[in-house]
């Protein structure tokens, strides 16, 4: 292969792109966009969705055992109770996880600043 083969530019590209996005600033401007940022509106609705069908949940369970046992409105009222803390407890979980998934991707961008800039150091020193 010679210096003047159509191939050359394409050998690092993937090396290119990778170091032009990570240069570019995010939509609100505050450096690399997150891979978490990306599905902000799906983990939304899935919040919403957790907390609505522990509720709903609850709320059929104790209504089947007011209709079975004629207790009507107390085991309803106790489920209904249960299934909203079982929502909440689900949604403070996956918020947790959340939160722990930008903290490790965070550091893991970190980790790679800090490889690229001792790299490009070492460079420096060599030259």
């Amino acid at each position: 292969m010679t210096e003047n083969d159509p191939q050359r530019p394409f050998d690092d590209l993937g090396a290119r792109l990778k170091k032009a996005r990570q240069s570019q600033p995010n939509a609100l401007g505050k450096g690399p966009v997150l891979k978490n940022e990306m599905s902000g509106v799906g983990q939304a609705f899935r919040i919403g969705a957790e907390l609505i069908s522990s509720l709903l949940v609850g709320t059929g369970i104790g209504w089947f055992l007011d209709d079975w046992l004629g207790t009507k409105p107390w085991f309803m009222i106790t489920f209904i109770f249960l299934g909203g803390a079982a929502g909440i407890l689900n949604v403070y979980r996956t918020a947790m996880r959340m939160a722990d998934d930008v903290e490790r991707e965070l550091a893991e961008e970190g980790q790679k600043n800090v490889k690229e800039a001792v790299k490009a150091d070492l460079a420096d020193k060599e030259t």
